[in-house]
């Protein structure tokens, strides 16, 4: 999940807890409070696992072009060191050159990689998260609830108060 709305959200919670404590006890006694373990509730779905996997594979095909690359480097290296007394400067010269832009390549194509594993990591939590927006959102308002707060806000809260199951099955729901 975007680390902004993590940010965002533990604020708003701290803001909120900070409200709660300030009330009194017999106002607080009234409001209905839940909270969300937001990690586990977003990577137990099958629309994140299945992302996973899909980001996992490409991530696999990434590598195997790298290795692909770096081998291919490699032998011409190794070619080169073993036919460079019997080549001619020029030769030389365009073999150091060929491998110099094989490097290039390679560390291109490995920034590239990265670039677009990001993105789409990226493009599945921002989708995983709009998603669980709505759905706290909705789940929230059904149940009456005056606040349903991220799990890490507290150093203790009682199981009872944990909604992570309902909004998991929830967000799986979700199309």
């Amino acid at each position: 999940m975007h680390k902004t709305m993590k940010n965002r959200m533990v604020a708003v919670s701290l803001g909120a807890a900070a409200c709660i404590f300030a009330m009194g006890s017999a106002t607080a006694a009234e409001l209905k409070v839940g909270y969300v373990d937001m990690k586990s509730a977003v990577e137990n779905t099958a629309d994140y696992q299945q992302g996973m996997k899909r980001l996992q594979a490409l991530q696999e095909t990434k590598i195997k072009e790298l290795r692909a690359m770096k081998e291919k480097i490699d032998k011409g290296e190794k070619d080169l060191l073993g036919q460079s007394m019997a080549m001619s400067p020029d030769r030389l010269a365009q073999k150091q050159q060929q491998l110099k832009e094989m490097r290039k390549d390679f560390q291109r194509s490995q920034q590239d990689a990265q670039e677009e594993l990001g993105a789409e990591k990226n493009r599945l939590d921002v989708s995983i998260g709009a998603k669980f927006q709505k759905v706290i959102s909705d789940y929230g308002k059904k149940g009456h609830y005056d606040m349903i707060l991220p799990r890490p806000v507290f150093l203790y809260v009682d199981s009872k108060l944990d909604v992570t199951g309902d909004v998991t099955k929830l967000l799986d729901a979700q199309k």
